[in-house]
């Protein structure tokens, strides 16, 4: 009875403690950028950002709209890892090595330099220390997964090595084991799409642990135009990194079966080393690629384009489609994007099955030989950009599973001492 008093009387000090700190006490930690700056920004004007911990280098930090004196950066860890990727004996081996060195240096350095907060909202594999460290202050610790469960990832990824046959890098057992011990120890794992969320649960993860909180998009930089330009050409646009990963091959595989007079296919973003040899095999009559450009040209892209088509093979929640309802674009995705959460199949877009060119090229044949359809399409997405939650609603989903799991932590500790 005593100890059960104690235990009792533990929890109400630290409540009352937590209550004195204000609620400007949650802590992000994140590699580089990802979506945890949009996210850090509206904590700040919410007035409940701590610190954000990150691995940008300093003089990317003027960009963010976060209060400089709230960022923490360790960049020479990340720095040493990328310096490393241009030397002429680096190899795939030595960069798991280095990314294992990397993971546990940098969630140990987090975890020295963590403030008293209510919570530490991490993205996963770099939160486990620091994670540890609040929930013995009295704290919640969330993981943030921005994709499927790393296993189930890993294991899709190989069979998409093999369906292509090129070699594929190995994947570190510790990085797949501490994201698991992540996801074991938090109290609640956050991703952005229901597919992600099944992969967690085909991996034996509690349903109620995990939380569907759909990703944002900053309506002031996407915004639809109301004119083409009078282009007489249907242009495609793919917008990400060109990888196995994100289905490139069975969308040029689609893009080669489309038979229209004037097509044109866009790729904007970095291209993977694996996929060089890949596009030296084939013929790019109609491809042009752009590379890694800034967001406003994105949004340029993106308004000039007839449909943007995404057919990756596994991701949590592609950013770039709720960029391009907000710009007023028809979709093509696969549900293994997680399209599922931001659009209607029909209504702003088309929801394919993943690894099927055919289905793409199905589609793309329907957009664009039904210029009524097409031109549907694209007000329904004008006006599902009216509905789409900016950063602010993402924000506001976060502190929403902070209150489940203080309510269910206390809920705990109140039937312990009954």
């Amino acid at each position: 009875m005593q100890k059960n008093f104690l235990k009792w009387s533990t929890f109400i000090k630290g409540t009352s403690k937590s209550l004195e700190l204000t609620l400007n006490k949650i802590c992000q930690v994140t590699w580089t950028r990802f979506h945890h700056f949009d996210l850090a920004a509206e904590l700040d004007k919410m007035g409940v950002l701590q610190t954000i911990f990150t691995t940008l280098p300093p003089w990317k930090l003027a960009k963010e709209n976060v209060d400089r004196s709230r960022i923490r950066c360790n960049f020479w860890i990340e720095g040493v890892r990328r310096l490393a990727r241009f030397h002429p004996v680096h190899a795939d081996g030595l960069d798991v090595q280095l990314s294992e060195w990397h993971t546990r240096r940098y969630s140990k350095w987090v975890a020295k330099g963590l403030p008293e907060c209510r919570a530490v909202f991490a993205l996963s594999g770099a939160g486990l220390s620091a994670g540890r460290l609040a929930q013995q202050r009295g704290g919640i610790y969330v993981c943030d997964r921005g994709s499927t469960h790393s296993r189930f990832q890993n294991d899709l990824m190989r069979e998409e090595h093999n369906r292509w046959k090129i070699p594929f890098p190995p994947w570190s057992e510790f990085l797949i084991a501490n994201e698991e011990e992540e996801y074991a120890t938090a109290d609640a794992i956050t991703v952005p799409s229901n597919f992600a969320k099944e992969t967690f649960i085909a991996q034996g993860v509690d349903s109620r642990k995990v939380f569907v909180t759909p990703y944002g998009v900053n309506l002031q930089e996407f915004y639809p135009t109301e004119s083409k330009n009078g282009r007489n050409i249907f242009r495609i646009l793919f917008v990400g990194q060109i990888s196995l990963r994100k289905g490139i091959p069975d969308l040029l595989e689609a893009f080669r079966k489309f038979r229209h007079p004037k097509k044109e296919l866009i790729l904007v973003g970095g291209m993977q080393p694996e996929m060089h040899q890949f596009f030296l095999s084939r013929k790019l009559e109609g491809i042009r690629f752009v590379g890694v450009v800034p967001r406003n040209r994105v949004r340029k892209y993106m308004v000039e384009s007839d449909v943007m088509v995404l057919p990756s093979i596994e991701e949590g929640q592609a950013l770039v489609l709720a960029q391009a309802l907000a710009c007023g674009v028809p979709i093509i995705a696969t549900r293994n994007t997680g399209a599922e959460n931001l659009f209607v199949h029909g209504r702003e877009g088309l929801i394919v099955p993943f690894r099927n060119p055919c289905a793409l090229h199905a589609a793309l044949e329907r957009m664009a030989g039904d210029q009524a359809l097409l031109e549907s399409m694209g007000n329904a997405a004008k006006k599902c950009s009216k509905k789409l939650d900016g950063w602010a609603g993402y924000a506001k989903q976060v502190l929403g599973v902070l209150d489940i799991c203080e309510r269910n932590k206390f809920n705990d500790i109140k039937s312990e001492s009954e």
